[in-house]
């Protein structure tokens, strides 16, 4: 090693050793022993070299230049002459191009390694990152590596993504990256279909998954799903059995690259779009409509002014991958639109109209999530308003219908003046009246508020965190509440965090299975012993278009085990039956 590193600094000064080196190498030529003694030896110094030289000075470098060039440069530079001062003596003169051949082959791996080892940060940082990606390529053409890249990311991402610490958006985000660099790689898909295969299980067994991926492609601000679903063309979700009959761009198909690792090899060579990929861990459309379907309702269901311009876009652009699935949701966007016609008309006949500027929302109920209700009293004035001249307005232009309100839905957008500054408060309809209770007195009692909204104290209490939190009351006594003169208050506007408008799908689940509660019975009463797997695959059938997804056997056993509290089944050698 040392003799290569001084020929490599200084190959014009031998030292002596070099020169010893070179007088044992002219008599071994001369003996023809030269290729028998020295060959593997020298092999054996300029990998070491190679990898050497490749390690300090391109480990953990920039990721948006190429270090294939200045490696090339130095190996013609450096090592080539090295061979040529050692070879000089023999009788026949080596062929330098297989040597070069095979310190090359030495590069590509070494380079193959180092920029695999950063592949992680390359896909971080691509496209910045394309030079880094495309030396992986060119060594991937020269060098068999792909096992081992395979085997480094999966590695990676198991100890940098596949947590429960790892936020859903960065995962997403890393797989999206990911796809893009490895379908650059290796266009068939094959190595994306290993590489993230376990990435994509992890993903499905997250809850949050579907809705993290589509608030980003409904977002306001433009990132890489946005980008990906404007240039989508076609459907979302293919059907396994038709990927060998598609003829897309059929003109640019290519085989499976024959050097690709048998353990690599995909069951198809149809490499799909960031968004088919990601839309394709669940396999079925069903999952991201209905999650579609509340997200959207919660957009809906907070606008002020009828604007949903960024909705109706985001819908448009949803269509061409979902199709026909996302008809309900149209449906929910062209209730607003008709909601501000029919209010705009109302508002017109009402003789008397109301002090303050109110927007309502009327919706087709069979179109949309279910909805949570609860049974809440309001400011007085407005709910008499609503439920009285404004609910006659609607009866006059809508005959054959009648309004059921939803009094706990919605928001309401306050001011508040206090001696040192004005405040801006976005609430729920129940915080507004909690604090109006403090309209015409400075003091007021927990009972009194709870009698007012019609919650229950402990819940009353809960809801006034919210002001005494925010510095607007203070409790003065037990259950006793005073309004604050001066508020020391720094955030101009307090938007409150509310709940979901919507049911909770477990509830939504447990009612559905309530539901059936005579039929499970009547299976069981006729079978006599019925295992839980067995009653799941019976209500799949019946629940096959819930929107609370498919029907799992742990959400049946729960069920079953709810009717053994109650006495109605027994359960005992792994089957349910009745008791005797």
């Amino acid at each position: 090693d040392n003799l290569a590193q001084d020929i490599e600094c200084n190959p014009t000064q031998h030292s002596d050793e070099l020169k010893s080196f070179d007088y044992i190498n002219r008599y071994l030529c001369c003996l023809y022993l030269f290729d028998e003694v020295v060959y593997d030896a020298v092999l054996h110094v300029l990998n070491s070299q190679i990898r050497l030289f490749i390690t300090e000075n391109f480990s953990g470098c920039s990721h948006d230049t190429s270090i294939i060039g200045p490696v090339m440069t130095w190996l013609n530079s450096s090592v080539i002459t090295f061979i040529e001062f050692i070879t000089q003596h023999q009788l026949v003169p080596p062929n330098m191009e297989i040597w070069k051949k095979r310190l090359k082959f030495f590069c590509y791996k070494t380079i193959a390694t180092v920029r695999i080892n950063d592949l992680f940060e390359i896909m971080v940082d691509y496209p910045e990152s394309h030079p880094a990606v495309l030396d992986i390529k060119k060594c991937l053409a020269h060098v068999q590596c792909s096992l081992f890249l395979v085997k480094s990311v999966q590695d990676t991402f198991k100890e940098r993504l596949l947590h429960p610490g790892a936020n859903t958006d960065d995962i997403i985000t890393q797989y999206s990256s990911a796809i893009k660099v490895l379908r650059f790689l290796d266009p068939s898909g094959a190595m994306l279909e290993k590489v993230c295969g376990p990435l994509r299980t992890y993903l499905k067994q997250r809850e949050d998954t579907i809705r993290c991926i589509l608030n980003s492609l409904m977002s306001e601000e433009e990132n890489e799903l946005t980008r990906e679903l404007s240039a989508t063309t076609g459907t979302l979700f293919k059907s396994n059995d038709d990927s060998d009959l598609e003829t897309d761009d059929w003109e640019k198909w290519k085989p499976q690259s024959k050097e690709m690792p048998t353990e690599l090899k995909s069951k198809t060579s149809k490499s799909a779009d960031i968004i088919s990929t990601l839309c394709s861990i669940y396999g079925s459309a069903d999952l991201f409509v209905n999650e579609y379907r509340t997200l959207i309702a919660e957009k809906l269901l907070t606008t002020s002014n009828y604007d949903i311009s960024l909705e109706m876009r985001s819908m448009e652009l949803l269509k061409v991958g979902f199709g026909e699935n996302l008809s309900q949701c149209q449906i929910m966007l062209q209730d607003v639109v008709d909601s501000k016609r029919t209010h705009a008309n109302i508002m017109n006949t009402v003789k008397q109209g109301f002090p303050f500027e109110i927007n309502t929302l009327i919706i087709s109920h069979v179109f949309w999530p279910n909805l949570r209700n609860e049974e809440i009293q309001i400011y007085k004035p407005l709910q008499d308003y609503l439920t009285g001249d404004y609910q006659a307005g609607f009866s006059e232009l809508k005959r054959s219908r009648t309004l059921e309100w939803r009094l706990n839905l919605g928001f309401v957008e306050l001011e508040l003046e206090f001696e040192n500054r004005t405040l801006s408060f976005t609430v729920s309809p129940v915080q507004a009246t909690i604090i109006l209770c403090f309209e015409d007195t400075e003091k007021c009692h927990a009972d009194t508020i709870s009698n007012t909204v019609g919650l229950s104290l402990s819940q009353t209490r809960k809801k006034l965190a919210f002001w005494v939190t925010n510095g607007v009351l203070k409790e003065t006594s037990k259950d006793m509440f005073e309004l604050e003169k001066e508020v020391k208050q720094t955030q101009q506007v307090v938007v409150e965090e509310m709940d979901s408008a919507m049911v909770k799908i477990e509830q939504v689940r447990e009612e559905e299975l309530e539901g059936f509660t005579f039929y499970v019975m009547g299976v069981i009463t006729q079978s006599g012993a019925v295992t839980v797997e067995r009653i799941q695959k019976l209500l799949s059938l019946v629940l096959y278009d819930s929107v609370a997804g498919q029907l799992t056997v742990e959400e049946v056993k729960t069920f079953l085990d709810k009717k053994v509290k109650q006495k109605l089944l027994v359960y005992g050698g792994g089957v349910y039956k009745k008791p005797k």
